[in-house]
């Protein structure tokens, strides 16, 4: 019987914000990178706020041990 992969929480996280060119509105994405730089996780979509960002990431697993 092999060892269970247990997915190994991101430990680092950042918020991008994106400028839209014709309207200037900035929106606001997450991605999640491992301890080696490797991209775990993102955003499946953007958001206004970066609270609305953040309650998000939190969602996945932001600020958790």
């Amino acid at each position: 019987m092999a060892p269970n992969d247990r997915l190994r929480p991101p430990f680092r996280w950042a918020f991008i914000p994106s400028q839209n060119a014709k309207d200037g509105t900035i929106r606001w994405s997450w991605r999640a990178f491992t301890q080696t730089g490797e991209a775990a996780m993102e955003s499946k979509g953007s958001f206004e706020t970066l609270t609305d960002c953040m309650n998000d990431a939190k969602a996945m697993g932001y600020g958790q041990p």
